[in-house]
């Protein structure tokens, strides 16, 4: 017999009724969604067929297409053990569907970059990882050999992390901070604090290169291009549910809107605050600015309004599958030609319905992200190595924080 509750409290039976009352309130969520899409399926018909009455929306007829084609990702993890912090970053590439047995890497092109490093405990260190993991993406995108080169995400997510990683002084970045990202060039590259400039430049300026968003909430054509529209979803989904197969839009730079220019474009910008005892950091800064400025959409000397270097278009492969959100070069959005033949080099990378974006870019995805993995390895090797000089009384520190 079960003891009384003599108390008076009621405890609920966690996590069951938790999780009913979340169930509970599916029905209403649903309703939600259904009115969501339903009010606008007209509206987004309307848009659409405006888009293309005024030549904005384009059918691809090329048949040309290259299956030389990588997509590029990493992963950061930073362990914060007991006494220390362990940090480990990857950039790898993966390699599209093909039978061709000439496309690959060519001697000396490295496919993946890694680094792994101990430091101390410091609101700096995720600044550090996710900096030194975006520089080793763009490298291994610079030095491929492939023709098309999928960046994953968008082009201003490594300059704002680069950004980051060299403006950590509000984090309290110290000695041990720059010392770290001298010892991942020196490591990783051969290279110097000033070679940062060339890495970001290499990758912003080739047109090979195009990045693909997953997930975006852009809304730089509704905004600028279809004010009236009534339409509350954000460009992708927009494109998603309007153009049909094979339909993509005519290339815009970036920024259309005033409200996207302003919040990204208008002050992209890589600027160095750390002190750097060896560096000319007004120097570095120029160099910066040169490497970023094509992206931006604001002159930095004359504060002029200007187009980007960057341009963007929707792309809808198949009929009942998603747009895709591509960012390209200048150069490549002024060849129709060469840009279908893009166009239709991704497409053939989608295996729809069972993998939703390119399959390289899933692919590298599960490589990049399962980087915890090779984290572990490093823990127990540490812990067992007989060159470890830590005693008994202080192996606790080899151990996380937390249980």
């Amino acid at each position: 017999m079960d003891a009384p509750n003599t108390n008076g409290r009621q405890y609920a039976h966690l996590p069951e009724e938790l999780l009913a009352e979340i169930l509970k309130n599916v029905p209403a969520t649903v309703d939600k969604m259904n009115r969501m899409f339903d009010i606008q399926e007209e509206p987004i018909k309307n848009a659409t067929q405006k888009l293309r009455d005024d030549g904005l929306v384009k059918k691809m007829s090329t048949s040309d297409y290259t299956t030389s084609l990588i997509a590029v990702d990493g992963g950061v993890v930073l362990e914060k053990m007991s006494g220390t912090d362990i940090l480990l970053a990857v950039a790898v590439g993966v390699e599209g569907l093909t039978e061709d047995k000439n496309v690959g890497w060519e001697s000396g092109k490295n496919q993946y970059h890694q680094w792994q490093t101990v430091v101390p405990h410091s609101e700096a260190n995720p600044r550090l990882g996710q900096g030194v993991m975006f520089l080793m993406e763009l490298t291994v995108l610079a030095n491929s050999p492939h023709d098309v080169r999928i960046m994953d995400g968008t082009h201003f997510t490594p300059i704002l992390k680069v950004n980051s990683l060299l403006s950590a002084k509000e984090d309290k970045a110290g000695d041990e901070y720059v010392q770290g990202l001298k010892d991942f060039l020196r490591e990783t590259y051969e290279k110097i604090i000033p070679d940062i400039p060339d890495i970001v430049g290499a990758a912003l300026a080739d047109e090979k290169i195009v990045a693909i968003a997953k997930y975006s909430s852009s809304r730089d054509v509704l905004d600028s291009m279809l004010p009236d529209a009534k339409i509350n979803l954000d460009d992708k989904t927009f494109f998603t549910l309007g153009l049909d197969e094979s339909e993509y839009t005519s290339p815009l730079t970036a920024g259309q809107s005033e409200a996207e220019r302003e919040k990204i474009w208008d002050g992209l910008h890589i600027k160095c605050n750390l002190k750097i005892d060896d560096v000319d950091t007004d120097e570095l800064n120029l160099l910066l600015d040169e490497a970023v400025a094509p992206l931006t959409t604001r002159d930095k000397v004359t504060r002029e309004q200007k187009d980007s270097a960057l341009c963007f278009t929707y792309f809808k492969p198949y009929g009942n599958g998603p747009a895709y959100r591509i960012e390209i070069k200048e150069s490549l959005a002024k060849d129709s030609a060469k840009l279908e033949k893009y166009l239709l080099s991704i497409k053939r990378q989608i295996v729809f319905p069972e993998i939703r974006e390119p399959f390289p870019q899933y692919l590298v995805d599960l490589m990049a992200k399962n980087v915890s993995l090779g984290l572990f390895a490093i823990q127990e090797a540490i812990r067992l190595s007989p060159d470890l000089k830590i005693g008994d009384g202080k192996f606790n520190l080899l151990f996380n924080y937390r249980t």
